[in-house]
């Protein structure tokens, strides 16, 4: 522990808050080592003033004993917001460790039907609070070894959606200005509830590549991405008169075909009794959809 003077237990435990400020700067295999042997009771609260990205990291490389002895000294919503952020199989084990009163609920909580947003959300797409700092939050970002869009969800301290910033936002922004005044309160978080063909409608896709997920509480879950979106839409394939009629491609094909055997018409001296058939449209214009 001597290269971490700064860290002395005492100060962990009587300034729990800047003690997290500190510990999630570090890399995280530094941080881990460093509080494997500091009592749970003085490190949940450390724990639980991080930001929860970093502090998943940092409860991945603990033992799964330790953690689930944290977990028991956290409140559900933030074991919760925890464990959607753990890798998948430390999520696994931990479900099966912890007791039956809180896995159960857990474990009901990520589950969703196939349709539906919840289903097809990245549960590990990093978010921050609004009171982090611009230079901060990059700084956190720097750390993170997978791609996660270019709009991160922003939370409060009851880990409620209240908005998303970008990534060019957050690089032109002055250094100490909070990520809620530089976040788009606008957005509206999608339901993990709701259908994957409702979620396709919404009007924020036109500004941001990646939506925040949310339960019916309010509380962020996770994320849906225009690629994965695309993914998850059925393709229903239905007469080239019914999807012409709900894409603009579709009439201009429709359009151009036409005119052009019109033309041969003409030109020939035959006249066909009827145009011929348009192609079949893509796969967006069969889902009676605009390009995402």
């Amino acid at each position: 522990m001597s290269n971490f003077n700064s860290l002395s237990l005492s100060f962990l435990a009587s300034k729990p808050q800047a003690a997290a400020s500190v510990l999630q700067t570090l890399k995280t295999a530094q941080a881990a080592v460093y509080l494997e042997d500091i009592p749970v009771r003085t490190l949940a609260p450390v724990l639980q003033n991080m930001e929860t990205w970093p502090a998943a990291r940092i409860l991945d490389l603990m033992p799964l004993e330790k953690n689930v002895a944290i977990f028991a000294q956290l409140s559900y919503q933030h074991v919760a917001a925890l464990l959607r952020l753990q890798t998948s199989d430390r999520r696994a084990q931990l479900l099966q460790a912890l007791p039956a009163k809180l896995s159960r609920p857990l474990a009901m909580s990520l589950a969703y039907q196939d349709n539906t947003v919840g289903a097809w959300m990245d549960m590990s797409t990093p978010h921050f609070f609004e009171e982090l700092s611009a230079w901060e939050c990059l700084a956190l970002l720097k750390k993170i070894a997978h791609p996660f869009g270019c709009s991160l969800p922003v939370i409060n301290k009851k880990h409620h959606v209240v908005g998303v910033v970008t990534l060019d936002v957050l690089l032109l922004s002055p250094n100490e200005r909070e990520l809620g005044k530089l976040m788009d309160s606008g957005v509206a978080a999608l339901p993990a509830e709701m259908s994957i063909k409702v979620a396709k409608n919404s009007p924020d896709w036109d500004k941001h590549t990646v939506l925040p997920v949310r339960n019916g509480h309010g509380t962020y879950l996770g994320t849906l991405s225009r690629s994965t979106l695309r993914a998850a839409l059925p393709v229903r394939l239905s007469s080239p008169t019914d999807s012409a009629g709900d894409s603009v491609l579709a009439h201009l094909s429709t359009a151009m075909i036409t005119s052009a055997a019109g033309l041969m018409s003409l030109s020939t001296g035959y006249l066909p009794e009827s145009p011929p058939e348009p192609p079949l449209p893509d796969a967006q214009a069969v889902n009676g959809e605009s390009p995402l």
